[in-house]
């Protein structure tokens, strides 16, 4: 085989790497890493300026290929079927790519595949990365496109078959050797250095964005290349919880796809871990960023509400509700995404507590002047529904089953100012909150005046479970203090 640029000329690379290198490029079944599987890989190891090794062989995925993949590459399922599996094959790759730099064109996205099919047969892969469409970003600041194509048709760059792991290999070797020759050695050093020092990030994003990122409690947005919001999350320290994004995205798929789009981050620093989980938790439901889910909640949810007949005892029923009454959660036992999930919550409660299910609103009565429900019959209910069970007992059992689910009475007298203790941020700052709601938000930087954040006296579940868990378990972080009505009138509230 011909090797393109496997020539003596070591003097454009003599200085600049000390360590091997080995480009490479793969193609796939498809975008998934892990789903996918490669079907051709190519690898071209170079050592001190000079093509050592070679490797490029076809790759059986054991599935059809799609009709898109053969129109792009050429490659067809007939061409795969006599090609060996990946497994038989690893040594030799592995081999190859010992000890030496991962060079390709979008790193994560080769580097994420390989590491997948290696790790179906148990073996770790965990090289050093550079990203060639970094490192032309990084000497060609002014090019609007580092796509591959736009690299061979600004540098002119010699090729046979375009999308194909041989081809598009040797087109990155031969990319370097134009750095190589183009720029002193010091400025390719230093864009490698800057690569190779830091955690590998998204190829849309530049370095001084996650450079700049504060370390401190707050959210952080992750955003497309229009600002729209990809993913909503949280931490008391922004820089150190981004950067652990892109260094576990291989191994997760949202996180794939999210380095795969991501260009901005945006950020929003709070007074601590409660403020940060508030703030998350209200901007997800702002903002509804397409890689959220667990913050995500549908617009209507469903109420289970006790009600007391004229003879004393009391049942259960289902209601839809918007919103949530702040002064009126008494009445309620618990709260439910789904109605699915409120039935099998409701025929647990009933199994558990020996609870009659007509009074839980789990059975209608087929017949006009039926009382009894179908358990009694079958002597597996106690007889509430016919008044053959006192209320009292019945009524001390309903409310112990539901007792770990209802929402529980707001423990102080009225609104409070919720302050944290033991930050590392430079911001002094509070909430305002009553009965579970959020009435205001307070901070205040260093020789400036307080801001004031308000908020309508809305009742929401998931800040409820977030200010109920610290209450419970985390009241030592925090500075609880009263407000008197002067004081709210004076903050506008």
């Amino acid at each position: 085989m011909d090797i393109i640029g496997a020539t003596n000329n070591t003097s454009t690379t003599d200085g600049i790497f000390d360590r091997p290198l080995v480009f490479v490029d793969i193609e796939t079944n498809g975008l998934n890493h892990i789903r996918g599987r490669v079907i051709e890989v190519a690898a071209i190891r170079v050592e001190h300026g000079r093509i050592t090794r070679v490797f490029n062989q076809l790759v059986d995925p054991e599935a059809e290929l799609p009709y898109f993949i053969t129109n792009l590459t050429g490659i067809r399922s007939e061409d795969l079927r006599g090609a060996a599996p990946f497994r038989q094959i690893a040594s030799e790759l592995h081999d190859i790519l010992s000890g030496a730099v991962f060079v390709a064109h979008n790193v994560r996205f080769d580097y994420s595949f390989l590491k997948q099919e290696f790790k179906r047969i148990n073996q770790t892969f965990l090289p050093k990365q550079l990203c060639t469409v970094k490192l032309s970003r990084a000497l060609y600041p002014d090019q609007k496109s580092h796509k591959l194509e736009s690299l061979i048709a600004r540098h002119g760059f010699s090729f046979e078959k375009r999308h194909r792991a041989y081809d598009d290999a040797l087109v990155l070797w031969q990319f370097l050797q134009h750095i190589s020759a183009n720029f002193p050695p010091e400025t390719v050093q230093a864009a490698i250095a800057r690569q190779l020092k830091q955690p590998a990030l998204p190829k849309g994003l530049a370095p001084d964005v996650v450079r700049d990122l504060p370390e401190a409690p707050g959210v952080y947005i992750f955003e497309d290349e229009q600002n729209k919001p990809l993913y909503i999350g949280k931490s008391i320290n922004i820089k150190k919880r981004v950067l652990s994004h892109f260094g576990h995205d291989h191994d997760d798929n949202k996180e794939f796809k999210i380095a795969q789009t991501i260009k901005h981050i945006s950020t929003q620093q709070t007074g601590g871990e409660l403020e940060a989980l508030l703030l998350e938790s209200r901007l997800v439901k702002e903002m509804m960023p397409l890689y959220n889910r667990q913050l995500r909640r549908t617009q209507k949810l469903l109420v289970a509400r006790q009600t007391m007949d004229e003879s004393g005892y009391l049942h259960v029923s289902l209601e839809e509700a918007s919103q949530l009454d702040p002064d009126g959660l008494g009445d309620i036992l618990a709260v439910y995404a789904r109605r699915s999930q409120a039935r099998s919550s409701l025929d647990d409660i009933q199994k558990l507590y020996g609870l009659c299910p007509k009074l839980l609103g789990l059975e209608k009565s087929l017949r006009k002047g039926d009382t009894a429900c179908f358990l009694y019959q079958l002597h597996k209910c106690r007889g509430a529904c016919v008044a053959a069970e006192p209320p009292e007992p019945h009524n001390q059992r309903l409310r112990l089953a539901f007792e770990r689910q209802r929402i529980q009475d707001w423990p102080y007298n009225g609104a409070v100012l919720v302050q944290e203790k033991f930050t590392e941020s430079t911001i002094s700052s509070g909430i305002v909150v009553d009965k579970w709601c959020i009435l205001a938000e307070m901070s205040q930087e260093e020789y400036c005046e307080p801001k004031v954040h308000s908020h309508s006296r809305t009742f929401d579940l998931d800040a409820y479970k977030i200010l109920h868990s610290f209450l419970t378990t985390k009241l030592h972080k925090l500075v609880i203090q009263p407000l008197t009505q002067q004081q709210l009138l004076q903050l506008g509230m």
